[in-house]
């Protein structure tokens, strides 16, 4: 399928940027709604695989193409293969940032995917990779302050470092709400606020915060959202219950 459809969408755009941006377009849109159709992901990345070979220094190809291998890392079972693909996506983001420093798409994929390979490996790597982290979520913020997936990874980071380590739950807190300001429904944030209210004990503000996730009617990335985000809240949500 996505064959064809990359042979139609080369065949009948005119020049080699605007061919790349429909084929981006399109790999977006299946990667994102990855909840309508188990091949969608693959589909995605054969789209994705395509359009390196006709430009390899096309940033938005690059920015979905780091990003379609840390979702596939998130999916790998096998913690060897699920390195690898970490490490790809991190290489491919380090592309981006060479094509272009001042593309905010290239530090913040790096990052996400650099900090996934510390939590694979264990807690002993993450931490020794929390300055290069805080480096680079703030990079992305100086770059386009109002890139909202920067906050949720600076929340994130400082709701899981144990106080010892720079850890501190206002300070996530004050992130996620800024994360939330920008993009009321990305689910994903107001997902990990809830987590901080629940290590902060103030469980009534968790449970709002649960269930409004829940009623999003309009996710901005609804794969991310009917796979993970609304489970994983309807779940917490049910050990409240208990």
């Amino acid at each position: 399928m996505a064959s064809a459809l990359l042979m139609f969408l080369i065949s009948t755009a005119a020049p080699a940027s605007p061919n790349l941006d429909s084929i981006c377009h399109r790999a977006q849109y299946l990667l994102f709604n990855r909840h309508l159709n188990p091949g969608f992901l693959d589909s995605a990345y054969q789209l994705l695989s395509a359009a390196r070979q006709i430009d390899p220094r096309h940033e938005r190809t690059l920015y979905l193409w780091s990003r379609i291998h840390t979702q596939l890392g998130e999916n790998e079972l096998n913690k060897g293969r699920k390195i690898r693909l970490f490490e790809r996506a991190k290489a491919i983001a380090e592309t981006l940032q060479m094509v272009n420093d001042k593309n905010p798409d290239g530090y913040m994929w790096w990052a996400i995917a650099l900090g996934r390979i510390g939590q694979t490996r264990g807690v002993l790597n993450s931490l020794f990779m929390v300055p290069s982290l805080k480096r680079a979520f703030n990079q992305v913020i100086e770059l386009d302050p109002k890139y909202s997936t920067a906050y949720d990874a600076l929340g994130v980071l400082y709701y899981e470092l144990p106080s010892f380590a720079g850890g501190d739950l206002r300070l996530a807190e004050r992130y996620l709400i800024q994360g939330l300001k920008l993009d009321p429904n990305y689910t994903l944030i107001r997902l990990d606020l809830a987590k901080v209210y629940l290590k902060q004990g103030r469980t009534e503000d968790a449970r709002q915060q649960l269930q409004l996730v829940i009623n999003t009617s309009n996710p901005t990335y609804p794969g991310d959202f009917y796979l993970d985000d609304k489970p994983e809240a309807e779940k917490i949500l049910r050990a409240l219950d208990r």
